[in-house]
C-alpha cells in the first residue's frame, strides 16, 4: 500500500514539487498520510478515485503506465482488515490517509 501510494506520489509530483511521507499514532493505530504537491484532483472525481479501472486525469496519465487498479487494490486491502483510506487534493496539495492498528 504504501508502495503504491508513494510511487502515484512521485509520478503525479511536478517537478521541484514535495512528496511527503508522515507516520503519527493516534488512539491505538498508526496514521499514514502521503502526499504531494502538485495538479489538484478534480472533486468531483474524488468519491471515484478508488473505484476499480478509474483514472482520475486521462491527460495527465497518459504517458503514464497502469490500468487504475493501484488505488483499489490499496483500499480492498484496508478494507480488508477494517481500516479505510481518504484523499483531499485542493490547492496544488494531494494526500491520501489511512490508518492501521498498532502494533506493539
Amino acid at each position: 500500500m504504501i508502495y503504491n501510494l508513494t510511487d502515484n506520489a512521485i509520478k503525479f509530483c511536478e517537478e521541484g514539487g514535495k512528496v511527503s511521507l508522515f507516520l503519527q499514532t493516534d488512539g491505538g493505530k498508526a496514521r499514514v498520510i502521503i502526499g504531494n504537491t502538485g495538479g489538484t484532483i478534480d472533486p468531483a472525481e474524488l468519491p471515484l478515485i478508488f473505484d476499480r479501472f478509474h483514472k482520475a486525469d486521462k491527460s495527465r496519465s497518459a504517458d503514464r503506465e497502469g490500468v487504475g487498479l493501484g488505488l483499489y487494490i490499496v483500499k480492498t486491502i484496508l478494507n480488508s482488515h477494517g481500516e479505510d483510506i481518504y484523499v483531499t487534493s485542493e490547492n496544488g496539495v494531494t494526500t491520501f490517509t489511512f490508518t492501521l492498528p498498532q502494533v506493539r
